[in-house]
């Protein structure tokens, strides 16, 4: 007799899963009409960062209901490459077609490291069952890199140029996102290849060693750090509350996500110089 409860259980963790990957098929639908003038672009990436909502649930949905298996681990990293590689790397590829005098091929090439890295990372990740257990990820995590990447391209459709004065005296009320947006405004406005550089070192960091956390268990009885992580966690969703608001969310993505990605190679380089100390 079929237990109808279990597979209710079984059958919800899956379909978020199977969601995240509508999602990237429909993202990757979008950026392809975008080529044609259709200017799809940000629609893509609000799907994009939907399913990496989706993919912050969906494993520990399984875990609490007890429905987390080897089916799902798979279908999951399938949903992942799709997703947050193979979405970014075409992404990439239209926003720099037009924009940045390469080679066709070089440009294929570049663009499709995002995709190649990643399916290496969630290779890995699968085979080594310690890095799921474990309480960070070993490499910058695919969807982390692709929420980096979906903001970049956004930040520079958009590029919100200041003068410094708008900064101190600005009539609005929303310093903060002002802030926020000039660091970013002085790197990404230098030339048009420093979207691609970063791009590139994004890819590169999916393979590496350097530590990131991962999201932190909902409650404050844990552990210290986990309830630090927490509350950062609810003060950036407030902020980004804030960006969506005022319509510059691409500017609060797109800082914070650098914050995360440079903070973990930054605690890599302390950890690796306190060690040979």
């Amino acid at each position: 007799m079929i237990d109808i409860n279990s597979l209710i259980k079984k059958s919800f963790a899956n379909f978020l899963t199977l969601l995240n990957l509508l999602f990237g098929f429909i993202s990757i639908i979008l950026i392809s009409l975008s080529f044609k003038n259709n200017n799809y672009i940000n629609l893509a990436c609000q799907f994009i960062f939907c399913a990496s909502i989706i993919d912050v649930f969906d494993g520990k949905v399984a875990r609490k209901l007890g429905t987390s298996g080897d089916f799902g681990k798979e279908i999951d990293s399938l949903a992942d490459l799709v997703t947050f590689c193979a979405a970014p790397s075409f992404l990439i590829f239209i926003y720099s077609y037009e924009l940045i005098n390469l080679d066709f091929k070089v440009l294929i090439l570049i663009s499709s490291l995002t995709l190649l890295f990643g399916g290496i990372r969630l290779a890995r990740f699968n085979v080594h069952s310690k890095h799921s257990k474990s309480s960070y990820y070993l490499g910058l995590p695919t969807p982390a890199n692709a929420i980096f990447i979906c903001s970049l391209v956004l930040y520079m459709q958009n590029m919100h140029f200041f003068n410094i004065e708008d900064y101190i005296y600005t009539s609005n009320n929303y310093y903060i996102l002002n802030i926020l947006n000039y660091p970013l405004k002085t790197i990404f406005s230098y030339n048009e290849f420093v979207v691609l550089i970063f791009y590139i070192l994004s890819s590169l960091l999916l393979v590496t060693k350097i530590k990131y956390p991962k999201f932190p268990q909902i409650t404050l009885s844990l552990n210290k750090k986990n309830s630090i992580n927490l509350i950062s966690m609810v003060l950036f969703l407030l902020i980004v509350s804030l960006g969506l608001y005022v319509n510059k969310h691409d500017i609060v993505l797109l800082f914070f996500i650098l914050v995360y990605i440079l903070g973990g190679i930054f605690n890599y380089f302390i950890s690796q110089i306190i060690k040979k100390g």
